[in-house]
């Protein structure tokens, strides 16, 4: 499933970021500064032998010869899906690129969730990062879906964030590990969400300690809470703002916060 190099909100010293991988290609959602640091410091290989454990996915003989032999390119592509793009979910996108390129040697692939986002990306990357052209390949979700058949992409879910990007945010339903997986990114409501919360999923969630128009607070969330145990539905906590007064608040429900790297 997928762990977090950060689960704090846009004023937090970690924001939010997560990664799965599929064989050889790990997957980022969303690309802030603490998953290119961790990235650039532990070693993009690193986060791919701790994901081991899927072993439906990631081949044992696979892991072995990369714990033989540190040096080989444990992840043959990197693909970053984008929600939107305020600067605690992009500041990393950059300069992940340039690293991926000049130092990695790893080809990456940036999926966009819509038409619209796949412009002001091209253009922030292209003009304002000055990423060569050569170093990556910008994609919106639908054209990168109908190429790609390995599964993992499911949909970009329009959703409600702030007025300024109205339009522009998003989440993603996924398969991960063979499971129903469906990952929120910025919102102030689920229900754009629950046609994909189906029995069983695996549901990564923002959260806010606070009750205001950007943001789902943790009272709205725990509404939700008969439909989730109805459906077998487990609930991950991420984009926190006060981890103590969300952790606190639902020490007595099913809820978790989403695992660190």
């Amino acid at each position: 499933m997928l762990k977090f190099f950060g689960r704090g909100a846009g004023f937090a010293d970690e924001h939010n970021g997560a990664y799965f991988t599929i064989g050889s290609k790990m997957i980022l959602m969303d690309c802030p500064l603490i998953t290119f640091f961790r990235l650039k410091k532990e070693g993009i290989a690193h986060f791919y032998i701790t994901s081991s454990d899927q072993v439906d996915i990631i081949p044992k003989t696979a892991v072995e010869q990369i714990e033989i032999n540190k040096s080989q390119k444990a992840v043959s592509e990197l693909i970053i899906a984008i929600t939107h793009t305020h600067s605690d979910h992009i500041g990393g996108l950059g300069l992940t690129i340039h690293y991926a390129s000049f130092i990695w040697g790893i080809p990456v692939t940036v999926i966009a969730p819509s038409e619209e986002v796949r412009d002001n990306l091209g253009y922030m990357l292209e003009k304002l990062e000055g990423c060569a052209k050569s170093a990556y390949r910008l994609v919106t979700a639908e054209e990168y879906i109908a190429e790609n058949r390995d599964g993992w992409l499911k949909a970009a879910i329009p959703t409600t964030h702030v007025p300024n990007l109205e339009g522009k945010c998003f989440g993603y339903n996924l398969k991960v590990e063979g499971k129903n997986v469906v990952y929120t990114g910025d919102t102030c409501t689920l229900e754009p969400f629950l046609p994909y919360i189906i029995e069983e999923t695996v549901l990564y969630t923002e959260c806010s300690a606070y009750n205001t128009d950007v943001h789902i607070f943790v009272e709205k969330l725990l509404d939700y809470s008969d439909f989730f145990r109805d459906n077998s539905v487990e609930v991950f906590l991420m984009h926190l703002d006060d981890i103590d007064a969300i952790k606190e608040r639902i020490a007595e429900t099913d809820f978790e916060l989403a695992p660190l790297a």
